[in-house]
């Protein structure tokens, strides 16, 4: 038996609170620095209106059980902002890790659940920090695939199967494409055939899983019902339905499935450079035995490799490798991995589907169970090759330690340089906003002025509990002010021109006041905000059909502009001058 190296041996021994305690910290370094206004704020102003005005955010309501989670933390400190929800959010994540070690310890060594989980949280973090749909829904998937690995290995099963389908139910509300989580049933009957159970045993297992599934279903609607929910949420499967029909619509489905076919296009081609670049190294170093060139082909080789991921990240990479990873152990491997590894695939395809940024944006949160089962078995995998015949264990293990650490440096290089949606080195991150909800909280110099420019503004117009119109990629506003979605969705970028129609309408016979307008003169979805402003921003031809609409809105009702820093415009209608 060979002997495990010291830092192997350093890594199991960790007690496993030391372990997440150092995931924790490590997060906890960077929630300060950032301030985005778009995606941050969409969900911020869902939990602080969820209990008090839940119509009014409507199209948040397809992540409903998020927007209760983070509603009711809301409502328990109102008064600590952005940094308490962060904070959940790192919660999260480490909680999530906790459950993937207890699923894959039975079946790999520690040490390799441990990178691999590491792995998973160094790529997820340089997105959203907070609590929100996301992570939550990484957080179920992960928890409700543990109960149905124990519930199908287990000798009294049916409450483990049960609630493994409550949970996948539960998921459904957290993002409804998360609706699709129910073809984990699937893992039942694989599971039957492999091992030969039996079709009395997989009907009545898969029996208690729709059992939990659907009684879950039935409960979440119940408890809707009760809280005044039912209204806005069926009103938001409406809209989901029009926007997945919708040309204009960057949900819609042709564009989503187009973004995944030209994804996945993008992973097989970063798997064949790859390939390529793994193939060339290990001929080269097997074909020539002198020390010297070995180390020259191999600081060539890790540059090359450096330079490619540096600038095209390695998303996709990790992709390609649990692909690969799963379908080795579903080829190779013995039955008692099989099922872990099928659970582990099926998370990473069907968790980025019915998002707009598919892998992108959803993918990231998808590895937590396939990075550790690529850590245990890159080796074994690289062996099954014809190219790596004749190459000392020594060399395949340095080879994978370099990559490992390469991946490590240019993450941490990441964290550094990167915040969502708030482009810059952390190094200038720097300066607040006076603010209650920001406190704690870190931006670029221009940002933060700008932004106190608005909020100073905007405190002489508005109170708590006003509707307002922010128009079109600053709903973080909404949440800062306090006030309520006029138009029933505080991000209105994501309506279509019919759907921003239908709610200007609805609000105009259901609202007795018109709201404060506050328009933005920058594509707030940009990253370098407020830099790249356009003073024609709303005659933008891209937005041609929501920014005629806004200004016609503008114009029917006589609005006329009483403030603006360049950035930021506030409208008020004549008669409130």
């Amino acid at each position: 038996m060979e002997r495990k190296s010291d830092v192997i041996l350093a890594i199991e021994r960790m007690p496993q609170w030391v372990f997440l305690s150092i995931l924790f910290l490590f997060q906890l370094i960077f929630i300060p620095q950032g301030l985005d206004f778009a995606d941050e704020g969409f969900f911020m102003t869902f939990y602080q209106q969820i209990f008090n005005d839940p119509e009014s955010v409507t199209y948040a309501f397809m992540y409903w059980f998020a927007g209760v989670l983070g509603g009711s933390l809301y409502a328990l400190f109102p008064e600590d902002g952005l940094l308490l929800m962060r904070f959940a959010g790192v919660l999260i994540i480490v909680l999530t890790a906790a459950f993937v070690c207890r699923i894959l310890k039975p079946y790999l060594p520690l040490w390799t659940i441990r990178v691999g989980v590491a792995m998973s949280v160094l790529y997820i973090f340089d997105d959203v920090p907070s609590l929100y749909y996301n992570n939550v829904s990484a957080l179920l998937y992960v928890g409700g695939i543990g109960l149905l690995l124990k519930g199908i290995r287990a000798e009294n099963s049916k409450g483990w199967i049960i609630g493994a389908g409550m949970i996948f139910a539960l998921n459904a509300f957290t993002r409804i494409p998360n609706v699709l989580g129910v073809v984990f049933v699937l893992i039942i009957l694989y599971e039957a055939w492999i091992f030969r159970k039996g079709i009395k045993w997989a009907v009545c297992t898969a029996a208690y899983f729709l059992t939990g599934y659907f009684s879950a279903l039935l409960l979440v609607f119940l408890c809707m019902w009760r809280v005044g929910h039912l209204h806005p949420f069926f009103t938001c499967l409406d809209w989901i339905f029009h926007i997945g029909q919708s040309s204009e619509a960057s949900h819609n489905i042709y564009s989503m499935f187009r973004t995944t076919v030209r994804q996945y296009l993008e992973i097989g081609f970063t798997g064949l450079f790859f390939a390529f670049w793994g193939i060339c190294f290990f001929y080269l170093i097997r074909r020539f035995r002198n020390k010297t060139f070995i180390r020259i082909v191999a600081i060539f080789a890790f540059l090359v490799l450096a330079s490619f991921l540096y600038f095209y990240g390695a998303l996709y990479l990790l992709y390609f490798l649990s692909l690969a990873t799963v379908l080795f152990l579903l080829w190779k491997e013995p039955s008692s991995i099989k099922t872990v590894a099928l659970a582990a695939g099926m998370l990473l395809v069907i968790q980025p589907l019915g998002s707009d940024g598919a892998v992108d944006l959803v993918g990231r949160f998808s590895m937590f169970l396939t990075l550790p089962l690529v850590v245990a078995y890159s080796e074994k995998e690289v062996r099954e090759l014809s190219v790596s015949r004749g190459i000392s264990n020594r060399i395949l293990r340095k080879t994978g330690s370099i990559l490992l650490i390469l991946f490590v440096c240019l993450s941490v290089q990441r964290h550094v340089s990167y915040t969502y949606f708030d482009q810059g080195s952390r190094f200038k991150k720097i300066y607040s906003v006076d603010h209650l909800f920001l406190r704690g909280i870190y931006t670029s110099q221009k940002r933060a002025s700008v932004s106190q420019e608005v909020l100073s503004a905007l405190d002489r117009y508005v109170s708590e509990g006003d509707y307002t119109l922010i128009y079109d990629n600053s709903p973080m506003l909404h949440y800062l002010t306090q006030t309520k979605p006029y138009a029933y969705n505080p991000w209105l970028y994501l309506y279509d021109k019919d759907l921003l129609q239908e709610a200007l309408s609805r609000a105009g016979r259901e609202r007795q006041a018109l709201p404060v307008v506050v328009l933005q003169k920058f594509k707030g979805l940009w990253i370098d905000w407020p830099d790249g402003y356009s003073d024609d921003y709303m005659a933008n031809d891209a937005n041609k059909g929501k920014n005629l609409l806004i200004n016609r809105f503008l114009h029917k009702n006589k609005y006329l502009k009483i403030w603006t820093n360049g950035y930021y415009e506030i409208w008020l209608p004549k008669y409130e001058k």
